[in-house]
This record gives structure tokens, C-alpha cells and sequence, in this order.
């Protein structure tokens, strides 16, 4: 294969290593400054910035080097680099930190990296086709041929970094092994790390991206693969869909959330890529035959049931648990692919070439994503503001309801405006914090209060618990019969399960699997009382100092029915025995031997 243009290859080569220097270095201080604590407590709007500019500037100069000799070109580099510096600014200020420690903002790349890694393939094409014919009315062609060009030479540029990578481990695998230890050392510094990968892959950037039919050739390859997987999609949309139509009314009269909604997402996107790849430019006429062309034309409008469905599982799940940030962008993505499917369905019925109708939607459908987008990253529509007030109003709307979002006791809308909707979220919870007003006011506030004055996730949730532990524990049958939990004892159980939290089955079981039996379990003539679940127990012992925890015992062997333990117990059938083993010791520790 040979280089085209080689004369401006040559000159493009140094921008792209300065930029890929450029790139490296930034991220290796960015790293160190991290490291050593250089930032603020506010200082994450910085980091966060900084980390977006440093990522996206280097890398749209480095894809847009055979225009460095235009000025126009730099105009965009610094508009692009000065917007997503922005846009980590926004980020990095409504961002709240976990632990106290500041990380890359990347490392939470669905919330934040991905949106922009979109924005960024979205916008490239379109600059692009700009610089290249000096106007907006930018042909399809050149819009195509740039997307998958892009895209193509940045997958194939990441493919050799990680080869690099893997060859480095070998290296210093190989020299660990003659107890040289050198290469380990140096592979692993991070002022190796950063600008070693980043003049890698813009090394790869130039050697891929300037082998202009090299380039060609693959995406031909690839795309001519791919529009055969166009008919696999196709007969599974089939199937898929004359399947869902007839359970469809029983899902909607259920009103439940019965079909997740990503994989109908995944679906939809899969076709609409596979359908791009037939279609490509509209340069092929007809890129099946005559009669599968005809079938996927009648199979496309079914996507917009799907979508649509999708769309309607989203909304039953906001319905029962509220908008959180990956559910906006679960109906960003829903919105999208419903104008595909829709756009895709207006252009399989018309009269044009095959499917020429898709140039048309494939424009201005990426036009509305790339707002959408950028709405989402500035304060115009931040997904986290939206996932906040959410939560606060299903919170205030279910006043005396559990406080759960879902199936775990972490993830309450308390625990999500804490923790996972950075600064909008915590004001909300503030303001739940002096909420005067409604049946559940006064529990409302001090759950809220209990989250805000909690490090970790689930303090509401552990509030609630032990309120409910506690009422369970005082209605607890108690053996023998006539016998009673003190008020201390009551408080001890509490207490312990307040650090340990390990009481979770007992809390909601309205005692039909838990029993509290006082038993002199160690001989010395003194009772001890046992909290009795079908899972095990918790054994408490009174001290001087008054009732303090002494040991969990085992979920017990045999039959587990408990409407046979709990027989038992009312007939005083139970007793303390002593172990058939005793415990060896060697040193200070102990080995138990089971019976």
C-alpha cells in the first residue's frame, strides 16, 4: 500500500507529536497533582476541566492535522477545547467527592465520559466536511466517509496501544524473571505511563490514518461484513416483535416493569448500525438482493414498535422508583432510536433508491443529539438536576412508604440525593431536612438528617431499619413462657445491630421466623438470651456493664420449617447442651470442630 500525499503526511506528523506530547504530559501532571493533594475542596471543577481540555483538544488537533495549515483550523481546536473545558467545569462544580479524594472524571465514564465522547464523534465529521469545502452544506458522502473514517482509525489506533502495552508486559515479565527488576519499575511510573500511551497512540494515529487506502479498503471490508448481519437482526426483529405483540397487552395491563427496556434499546441500535452499513453513502444501489431487500424494507417499520415499547418499560420504571441520571439518558437513548426507527420506516416506503431516505435522517438525528448532549452538559438540563427533583418528589409523594429504589438496602432516593446526583442532590436533601408539611414530615426529617450526617450509603435505610427492628423485637414471642425483653435488652439489640448490620432478615419478618429464648448456654448458672432466626442467631449476655453481644450461633442443621421450631418452644422443648468437641488451640488461636 502506498501513502498519499506523502509531502503533507510529512508535515502533518510533528503536529500530531507535539499534540500527543502535549496530551501525555498534561495527563501525567494532572495525575501528580491528584496524588499530592494540590487541589481545593472546590477544587474538582478544575480537575475535571482541565482532565476534559487536556483529553479532547490534543486529540481533535491530531485528527484534524491535514487542515494545520488552515487558521480556520485552529479556530476549532480552541472552540472545541474551550467547550469541553467547560463542560468538565460544569460537571466537576455540581460534582460532589466521594471519600474526600479527587479521581479522573473518566473513571464514571457512562455519566459523564461517554455523553462527551459522543458529542465529540458527532461534531468531528461535521468540522470536517466544513474545513474541507469551506461551507456548511456538507454533502452525506463526506459526512460517512469522515464518521467511520474516525471512528475506524481511532479503534484500529487504540487496537496497536494496547498491543504496545502487552508487548511492554512481556518485556518486563521476561527481564522479573532474571531478577531484574528495572522495567517493572520504569513501565509502572506514571511519567512513563501517560506520555509513553499517549505518543503511542498518536503515533498509530499517523501511521493508520495516513495510509488514506489502507484505510478505505478495511472500512470496505468491514462494512461489506456487516450488512450481511443486517438479515440476522432483521429475522430476530421479526421474531422478537410477532412474539412481543402478542404479550404486549398483558404487560401493559399489568402495569409492571415485565421487559427491560436496554436490551429492546440494544436491539434497535444494532439494526440501525447494520442498516448503515448497507446503505453507506447511497452510492450502492443495491446492496442485496432483490427480494431480501424487500423483506428488511418491510421489516424496518418494526423497530418503532420496539421502540416504542422500550420507551414504555422506562416509564414504568420511572413511575415506580423515579428518574435517575442513567434513566435520562435511557429515554435520550429511546428518543433517539424511536426517530431512527421512524425516520427508517418513512424512507423503507418511499419510491427512492433503497433506503435513501436514511441520509436524511442520519443528519438530523446526530444535529438533535449533539444538542441534546450539550444541553445535558451545561445547566440548561443537567441529568443530575433532573434525577434530584425526581427523587425529592417521590419522596414527599410516598411519605410513609419504605424508603427503597430498588432491591437494595443501599439505594434509597435519601441515599441517591446523598451520593449519586452530586450538588443538586444534597440541596434537595437539605431542604427534606426541615420539610414541615404532610402526614410523614417528622419521619422525612429524620431520615434525611440520618443520610446527610452519614459517610456511606444506606443511613436512611438503617434509620428506618432499626425503627421497624425495634417494633419487631418488642412484639418478639419470648421463651419460657412469661418472659420478657427488658428495655436494656431491647436497646442492646438495637445498638448491635446499628454497627454491624446483620439483622436484615428479622427486619419485616413479623416474627414468623424469629423467636428470643433466655437459656444458660455457657453452665455458669447465669441465662443468657438467644435472638432465634431460621438463619441462625445472636447471642447476648448480661454483664456488669449490662447486656453486651457474645456470639452468633449457626443456622441450625436438619429440617428448617419453623412452624416446627416454634412448636417446640412452646412446649419448653428446648435446652442448652454442651459441645461433643472441645476447641483445639495452638497459640491464641482456636479451631472448632463442627458436630
Amino acid at each position: 500500500m502506498e501513502e498519499t500525499n506523502p509531502s503533507c503526511v510529512k508535515s502533518n506528523f510533528p503536529i500530531i507529536l507535539v499534540a500527543a506530547v502535549a496530551q501525555g504530559m498534561g495527563l501525567y501532571f494532572l495525575h501528580e497533582a491528584i496524588q499530592v493533594h494540590v487541589w481545593s475542596a472546590n477544587g474538582l471543577a478544575w480537575v475535571t476541566a482541565l482532565y476534559a481540555a487536556v483529553v479532547f483538544g490534543p486529540l481533535s488537533i491530531q485528527l484534524l492535522a491535514r487542515y494545520v495549515r488552515l487558521p480556520v483550523m485552529w479556530g476549532w481546536v480552541g472552540f472545541i477545547t474551550l467547550s469541553f473545558f467547560y463542560f468538565g467545569w460544569h460537571e466537576g462544580a455540581t460534582r460532589l467527592l466521594r471519600g474526600g479524594e479527587f479521581r479522573s472524571p473518566f473513571e464514571d465514564f457512562f455519566t459523564f465520559g461517554m455523553p462527551l465522547t459522543v458529542l465529540w464523534l458527532l461534531l468531528m465529521p461535521f468540522v470536517q466536511g466544513r474545513l474541507e469545502g469551506g461551507r456548511w452544506r456538507i454533502a452525506y458522502s463526506g459526512l460517512f466517509a469522515n464518521a467511520w473514517r474516525n471512528e475506524l482509525v481511532l479503534a484500529e489506533a487504540a487496537l496497536f496501544t494496547g498491543l504496545f502495552w502487552l508487548l511492554l508486559e512481556l518485556w518486563q515479565t521476561l527481564f522479573t524473571m532474571l531478577k531484574i527488576g528495572f522495567f517493572q519499575q520504569l513501565f509502572d511510573e506514571p511519567l512513563f505511563v501517560y506520555p509513553v500511551t499517549a505518543l503511542t497512540f498518536g503515533i498509530a494515529l499517523h501511521l493508520i490514518g495516513s495510509i488514506d487506502r489502507l484505510t478505505s479498503v478495511v472500512l470496505e471490508q468491514l462494512l461489506n461484513v456487516l450488512k450481511w448481519l443486517a438479515i440476522v437482526a432483521g429475522i430476530l426483529l421479526l421474531l422478537f416483535t410477532v412474539a412481543l405483540v402478542f404479550r404486549l397487552p398483558a404487560l401493559v395491563l399489568a402495569g409492571e416493569h415485565a421487559i427491560g427496556a436496554t436490551w429492546l434499546l440494544w436491539l434497535v441500535a444494532v439494526l440501525v448500525l447494520l442498516l448503515n452499513a448497507a446503505f453507506r453513502d447511497g452510492s450502492v444501489e443495491t446492496p442485496y438482493p432483490k427480494m431480501i431487500a424487500r423483506a428488511l424494507r418491510f421489516t424496518v417499520p418494526l423497530l418503532l414498535i420496539v421502540s416504542i415499547t422500550a420507551t414504555y418499560a422506562l416509564a414504568i420504571r420511572v413511575h415506580q422508583h423515579g428518574i435517575t441520571v442513567q434513566r435520562v439518558w435511557g429515554f435520550v437513548v429511546a428518543v433517539i432510536l424511536f426517530l431512527y426507527a421512524g425516520g427508517y420506516s418513512i424512507a423503507a416506503f418511499s419510491r427512492a433508491p433503497w433506503m435513501a431516505g436514511i441520509a436524511r435522517v442520519n443528519v438530523w438525528v446526530a444535529i438533535v443529539l449533539m444538542v441534546v448532549i450539550t444541553l445535558t452538559l451545561t445547566p440548561a438540563l443537567p441529568p443530575e438536576r433532573l434525577a434530584a427533583t425526581s427523587q425529592f418528589e417521590l419522596i414527599l409523594a410516598r411519605q410513609t412508604a419504605a424508603p427503597r429504589y430498588d432491591e437494595s438496602s443501599e439505594n434509597t432516593p435519601f441515599s441517591y440525593l446523598r451520593f449519586d446526583s452530586g450538588t443538586y442532590g444534597l440541596a434537595r436533601l437539605k431542604q427534606l431536612s426541615v420539610v414541615s408539611h404532610g402526614a410523614g414530615a417528622d419521619r422525612i426529617r429524620r431520615l434525611a438528617a440520618a443520610e446527610l450526617a452519614g459517610d456511606w450509603k444506606g443511613a436512611a435505610w438503617l434509620e428506618e431499619h432499626l425503627v421497624r427492628l425495634r417494633d419487631i423485637l418488642s412484639k418478639l414471642p419470648v421463651y419460657p413462657a412469661g418472659r420478657t425483653l427488658d428495655p436494656d435488652l431491647l436497646d442492646a439489640l438495637v445498638a448491635y445491630e446499628r454497627n454491624n448490620r446483620e439483622m436484615a432478615a428479622v427486619d419485616g419478618s413479623t416474627a414468623n421466623n424469629c423467636a428470643g429464648v433466655f437459656v444458660d448456654l455457657d453452665g455458669d448458672g447465669v441465662e443468657e438470651f438467644e435472638l432465634v432466626h431460621i438463619w441462625g442467631g445472636w447471642v447476648f449476655e448480661h454483664r456488669a456493664t449490662g447486656w453486651q453481644f457474645a456470639a452468633r450461633s449457626a443456622r441450625p442443621t436438619g429440617n428448617l420449617d419453623w412452624s416446627e421450631i416454634r412448636t417446640a418452644l412452646e412446649k419448653g422443648d428446648f435446652s442448652s447442651q454442651p459441645a461433643r468437641w472441645k476447641q483445639l488451640v495452638i497459640g491464641d488461636r482456636s479451631f472448632r470442630t463442627a458436630d
